[in-house]
């Protein structure tokens, strides 16, 4: 579906749940470029963020929209303890009609590692390959043989040798 479609949509099921189930206040819909997050509920703001990269289908986009619809009820039924996945949020699922699933499934894209880090062991040799560098100021030992750990490369992950 096109991107405007989507947004019509969401704003269709928040009247739908706004009917259903009214809150104090209409919430905002904020698009959002959240890569791993499907949806964001701001119960102090009254807003609700939706991840503009994975809701792609009707589908995701009203099982995330009454998701995070469900997190602001609760929390206007029960007050701001009721703000996580415990039992107002599963109550609040029930009631608009779906079953309190905290987590989704859909495939994301990770972040992936900008650089390879390796550390030389100087007693016996063995190399440690490390997402990022050691804090500085500090002397590590080597875990096996307790040997002193040297800096030896950072490499971008397009293989571009960094100054260590």
């Amino acid at each position: 579906m096109a991107t405007q479609e989507l947004r019509l949509l969401a704003t269709t099921i928040l009247d739908d749940l706004m009917l259903r189930f009214p809150l104090r206040q209409r919430p905002e819909i904020l698009w959002k470029s959240l890569r791993v997050t499907a949806g964001l509920a701001y119960y102090r703001t009254n807003q609700i963020g939706l991840s503009k990269n994975l809701l792609v289908d009707s589908e995701r986009l009203q099982t995330t929209l009454i998701h995070e619809y469900a997190h602001l009820l609760a929390v206007e039924r029960s007050g701001s303890r009721a703000a996580n996945h415990g039992a107002a949020w599963k109550q609040a699922m029930l009631d608009l009609g779906h079953p309190p699933i905290r987590t989704h499934r859909y495939e994301v894209e990770r972040n992936s590692a900008r650089q390879e880090v390796v550390y030389l062991c100087q007693r016996c040799g063995a190399k440690i390959v490390r997402a990022r560098r050691l804090p500085r100021r500090r002397k590590y030992l080597h875990a096996t043989c307790g040997g002193g750990l040297r800096l030896f490369s950072v490499k971008r992950t397009t293989n571009q040798e960094i100054e260590p």
